[in-house]
């Protein structure tokens, strides 16, 4: 605990304190190795994103990167698309980053689960998330748009938990919550913790511009809510945080404040995204940021290192402006989640900003900066 909370300040001294180039790496990585699914979920629009972003990392590179990553000291490495299980590369890289003892999750719909129950055993993945959304089997499918997924998502969480040992991995399911399975949200939860380690669950979004996440209001108007329906949706939360004191926490509570009044979110939550966490595409390209079009590419990991996407000149010109809330903007998936987490602690609201600039030139790449241990 000493030892992490000390890499973290000196991560924000030099990232967010300083804006300077760090001389450690991104503390988590999100990989979203293929936006490719076998499930036409209808609040994604992941299938668009796969002709618009195909994979162009060959795994040679891919592997390249894995060791880079660990060169960097990061934390933890999280995958997620599309449906990761489909990436040919994915154990393969899997593997190469717990050489580092990286802590590794992937997230699934859980489709291919139970077939790939060995690969993710043998390659000891730590966290498995699965995502689903309803009790019932119909209803799930309905939304997925794929027969058959809640059994064959349920059957593979019992195969995996089967054969493990110690406990590893550990399986948690991840709910969307909106307008169509919020008032039995709670029964959804109680279900899934007949088969899961952990549940959880995150509101529905939309709106992502570079993110299979990326629908429009009026394709999501099934899972909105009406704007007279929010003492509603407030009494239901509040509800289950009553029920359930492990979501008694800043992410839950500020639920119904993101979709109903989500300006107050922007002047209440500071982003934490650009001095913690790196996105790698499937193209190859790094972002911190797939809310705005405007935070785009730091660089491409065809063309640079770890090191020289999460120092360039791009990605301090974003740090910039975000040290200094000048973003406003909010987004609240959990990958996002240590946003609310950071608000309880004091220092993130005092947290000093030195060394402010007006303005940061864009398309350039410092060079990169010689890892040190912590």
């Amino acid at each position: 605990m000493v030892t992490g909370m000390i890499t973290l300040l000196v991560s924000l001294i030099y990232t967010r304190l300083l804006n300077k180039p760090s001389p450690r790496g991104p503390l988590f990585v999100t990989w979203l190795p293929t936006f490719d699914c076998n499930a036409y979920c209808r609040f994604c629009d992941t299938h668009v994103s796969h002709k618009q972003q195909p994979e162009n990392l060959p795994l040679s590179r891919c592997l390249e990167i894995a060791n880079e990553i660990g060169r960097a000291k990061t934390w933890v490495v999280g995958f997620t698309g599309g449906e990761v299980l489909l990436w040919p590369h994915l154990f393969d890289v899997i593997r190469e980053l717990k050489k580092h003892n990286i802590v590794v999750y992937i997230v699934t719909n859980g489709l291919l689960l139970k077939d790939y129950a060995s690969e993710i055993l043998s390659a000891e993945v730590d966290y498995v998330v699965v995502s689903i959304d309803s009790d019932s089997a119909t209803e799930h499918d309905d939304v997925r748009q794929l027969p058959g997924l809640y059994e064959q998502a349920i059957e593979g969480v019992k195969e995996l938990r089967r054969r493990r040992k110690g406990g590893k991995p550990l399986i948690k399911s991840t709910t969307v919550a909106s307008a169509q399975n919020l008032h039995k949200l709670k029964g959804v939860i109680d279900h899934l913790g007949n088969f899961m380690d952990e549940t959880s669950f995150q509101p529905v979004v939309g709106e992502y511009e570079d993110h299979p996440h990326n629908r429009e209001d009026n394709q999501l108007k099934n899972f909105l809510f009406t704007d007279n329906s929010e003492s509603t949706v407030k009494a239901q939360l509040d509800k289950l945080i009553e029920d359930r004191p492990a979501f008694d926490k800043t992410y839950f509570k500020l639920i119904p404040d993101y979709w109903f009044h989500p300006e107050k979110l922007v002047e209440r939550i500071k982003c934490w995204s650009p001095f913690l966490r790196l996105q790698i595409m499937p193209g190859g390209s790094t972002r911190q940021c797939t809310v705005r079009s405007d935070y785009g590419a730091t660089g491409n990991l065809n063309e640079s290192s770890i090191m020289e996407t999460w120092n360039s000149q791009e990605m301090l010109r974003q740090r910039e402006e975000i040290r200094c809330h000048r973003n406003e903007c909010i987004c609240w998936t959990q990958d996002t989640a240590f946003n609310a987490a950071l608000d309880k602690f004091p220092f993130a609201k005092t947290f000093p900003v030195w060394n402010k600039s007006t303005e940061l030139p864009k398309d350039e790449v410092v060079n990169q900066v010689e890892t040190i241990k912590f």
